[in-house]
């Protein structure tokens, strides 16, 4: 419901003296309206590399004391940086204190059109998700639009509609770690960091921390940038605490070109 709001204020001037002011308490006013739509429209995660895959969210919500009837969202593609992941949109109506899946028919045509088989009554709201691929190898922002529609009290009343976007920026180094889904005392395992530089310019790898478990045997670490090893020397590059806190900070500038990877393998023995 939207709030109105309303304070006065009052100059005087005692006698003798100079001109003054005092406010008066705020009021504030509910307003009911008939109908009303509002959208909100999120992305996750906000950050992206190519090829990610980005889970989009739009609650439509029935801010007014009518029903609403045939509940559309049409989304854009993000200037053409995204594309649809066909199959993966789902959604759900909140009313009355009960969840009920909604039937969805998605169009994928330009904007993208998801048309959602339900009544949408007072105070209620439906939850749709959808996934999205970035398919945009240059841009550093996408913003995508999504806008909601729907009847007025039956499926020939006027049409109401609201916006709301979502932005997700660039992310200029992801890092991944992989590890052995099993092992045994005695194995000789590996952490390995992939760490991808997504921007055009050269980045520097400034510190890396990693605790590393109670049971891992610290023996020697690797680290490899754009295919060449580079080497590093204890105490110099990087340390391992007692209680195996491993940190590296290159005395040396670390550069991953833009474009490229650098692979840090932190090597132990799985002990009792």
């Amino acid at each position: 419901m939207a709030i109105l709001t309303n304070q006065g204020t009052l100059l005087y001037t005692p006698a003798g003296g100079t001109q003054s002011s005092v406010s008066s308490n705020i009021t504030t006013t509910e307003l009911t309206v008939s109908y009303g739509l509002e959208v909100s429209h999120a992305a996750a995660p906000v950050t992206f590399v190519t090829g990610n895959e980005i889970l989009y969210t739009v609650l439509l919500r029935n801010i007014g004391t009518g029903s609403l009837y045939l509940p559309t969202v049409t989304v854009d593609a993000g200037e053409g940086n995204l594309d649809y992941v066909e199959g993966s949109a789902a959604a759900f109506l909140y009313a009355g204190g009960e969840v009920t899946p909604v039937a969805v028919t998605v169009t994928e045509n330009s904007p993208l059109t998801f048309t959602l088989d339900a009544v949408l009554p007072a105070g209620g709201f439906i939850y749709l998700v959808y996934r999205s691929t970035v398919v945009s190898s240059t841009a550093e922002s996408i913003l995508s639009t999504a806008t909601g529609t729907a009847r007025e009290g039956s499926e020939s009343g006027d049409i109401i509609t609201d916006s709301d976007t979502a932005t997700i920026t660039r992310t200029l180094l992801t890092i991944v770690k992989e590890g052995p889904e099993t092992a045994s005392v005695g194995d000789t395992v590996s952490y390995t960091f992939t760490i991808t530089n997504s921007s055009a310019a050269p980045i520097s790898i400034d510190r890396i921390s990693d605790q590393l478990p109670q049971q891992f045997s610290f023996t020697g670490v690797t680290l490899v940038i754009d295919g060449v090893n580079v080497p590093l020397e204890e105490g110099e590059d990087y340390t391992v605490s007692a209680n195996g806190l491993f940190v590296l900070t290159p005395s040396f500038t670390a550069f991953i070109p833009a474009g490229d990877t650098a692979i840090l393998n932190i090597t132990g023995v799985i002990t009792a």
